[in-house]
């Protein structure tokens, strides 16, 4: 199962193995600036939006791998039948449009991001003011 996790202003998307392979995508560093929100999604399938690129789509059991739709490209490393999956909605420079993992806690995971995003806010309105 993937790991997502904050460090320090980024968000990293640490794949396990078999994510890696499905997905061609490795270790993944997001800069909090790029972030739009982060949310719980109940129903998975939600998700997704435009055509798989390349993975693994397997209804209902798993879809891992790169959405391609007009609005970009989306990273989906979700598991259905374990649960809620986080899903992260990114703006450019990002590689991707969007992020979405299935991960064992996901409302936790939502909510460090979300607070560090709160927190990376107030150092960027600080910096603004001091300049």
């Amino acid at each position: 199962m993937a790991r997502l996790t904050v460090d320090d202003d980024a968000l990293v998307l640490v794949p396990g193995l078999r994510d890696r392979l499905a997905t061609r995508v490795g270790k993944l560093r997001v800069p909090l600036a790029c972030v739009v929100k982060a949310e719980v999604l109940a129903e998975p399938w939600r998700c997704l939006r435009g055509r798989r690129e390349h993975g693994l789509d397997v209804p209902d059991v798993a879809w891992k791998g790169v959405w391609r739709h007009p609005g970009g490209r989306d990273l989906i490393l979700v598991r259905p039948e374990h649960g809620p999956c986080v899903q992260v909605d990114l703006r450019a420079p990002a590689d991707f449009a969007r992020i979405a993992v299935t991960v064992s806690d996901p409302q936790a995971v939502v909510e460090r991001l979300r607070s560090a995003l709160g927190a990376w806010e107030v150092r960027q309105a600080a910096a603004r003011h001091a300049a």
